[in-house]
């Protein structure tokens, strides 16, 4: 991994993208700091200390710097062996908050808890008013009826899709049988490991790895592993047996021979479509995104953000690090102020929840892009 760290040549092109040295301006928090200073701790120049667990534990791994650079320095894979290197610094929160989220019993409880307690205006409360306690277990198979079968495919859930995401869940199926495939959810998957990986827990995340990947293969022949979540794909994408099966469903379902079997019912009204920052520059599929909304007639479609800007959520920061996340948040906020679109499309759970908590919200109706394809499409 210092080899890897040494591709950095220091150029300064990831400076302008990395939003933490945007707030900042301080040099340790951009992106060659920040490998600066895994090199200086990994060959033991610098002790581990409360300040470089913060340096490290606060980058929101938005991998903007790896998308622009020049080297093709694995800057998201160098932060996991860093925050490897400073977990022992954890605070209670975030030990806590890892391991509630990454587990579905727990965070199901948890969920509960803070519905029934918390007040529905707090952010927070925004966030759990979209929890879902009563979606039903997706089959294991589902076949297209009415259609050939052309492919069969498998579809990652993850540990939040159940609770948070079960009718993007059953819109991406629906569409995926639409266009003729057979869905595999297997029942022995877990949680994509992309919490426990970034916050430093390297063997439960190869332990989930290995989990997902034995799920997946005991599904038989499939032709693609398909993720709704942005966040969790951009996970998957890395897995060694599994990684080269898998599209995020929007890529996936926009190519042309499947895209062909889909059409859609109009709609003449204004969707604000927020391309998560682990779409964009991590999985590259922000116009896999549009070129299926351009298919709903009378769907008036504007982009929120930069391409590949983080709207601050980042996995846990959202949570642990709100007033760093809330001044990232503002300009999309601002955004959808003055768009006052119908619907915000986000294909990131807790992009779209992070949204939903800051924005005025009367009348619009914050989902996933699948969501609002299904509930378009033309069936039979």
């Amino acid at each position: 991994m210092i080899s890897e760290a040494a591709r950095c040549v220091k150029c300064g092109l990831c400076l302008a993208g990395c939003p933490t040295y945007q707030l900042s301006a301080i040099e340790t928090m951009s992106p060659r700091g920040r490998i600066a200073l895994v090199q200086a701790l990994s060959q033991g120049q610098l002790a581990v200390d409360d300040y470089s667990h913060e340096v490290l534990g606060s980058c929101l791994l938005c991998r903007r710097c790896e998308a622009v650079c020049p080297s093709a320095v694995p800057f998201g894979a160098l932060m996991d062996r860093g925050r490897e290197l400073v977990r022992s610094r954890q605070g209670w929160k975030e030990r806590l908050a890892i391991a509630l989220l990454s587990r579905r019993v727990w965070m199901r409880l948890l969920a509960r808890i803070g519905k029934a307690a918390l007040p529905k205006a707090t952010p927070l409360g925004k966030m759990l008013t979209q929890t879902r306690f009563d979606a039903p277990e997706p089959e294991e198979l589902r076949r297209p009826r009415g259609t050939r079968t052309v492919g069969r495919v498998g579809l990652f859930t993850g540990c939040t899709g159940s609770l948070f995401d079960s009718v993007a869940l059953e819109g991406a199926t629906e569409l995926l049988l639409q266009a003729g495939y057979e869905v595999q959810i297997p029942r022995g998957q877990a949680c994509c490991g992309a919490l426990d990986a970034h916050g430093g827990n390297a063997k439960r995340a190869a332990r989930l790895l290995s989990i997902n990947e034995v799920a997946f293969a005991s599904a038989g022949e499939l032709e693609a592993v398909v993720s709704i979540a942005s966040g969790c794909g951009a996970q998957l994408a890395g897995y060694p047996a599994l990684g080269g099966k898998h599209r995020d469903v929007c890529a996936f379902l926009a190519q042309g021979r499947v895209i062909s079997r889909l059409r859609f019912r109009p709609l003449e009204k204004r969707a604000a479509v927020h391309l998560p920052c682990t779409l964009e520059n991590v999985l590259h599929g922000g116009e896999a995104v549009l070129q299926l909304l351009e298919r709903i007639p009378g769907l008036q479609i504007e982009v929120v953000g930069k391409k590949g800007e983080c709207c601050g959520a980042g996995g846990t920061a959202l949570l642990l690090r709100p007033e760093m996340a809330g001044k990232l948040r503002q300009p999309f906020v601002q955004r959808l102020g003055e768009l006052s679109p119908d619907y915000v499309l986000s294909s990131n759970i807790s992009c779209r929840l992070h949204l939903q908590a800051g924005a005025d919200t009367a009348g619009v109706q914050f989902m996933h892009p699948v969501t609002l394809l299904a509930q378009q499409l033309i069936r039979g």
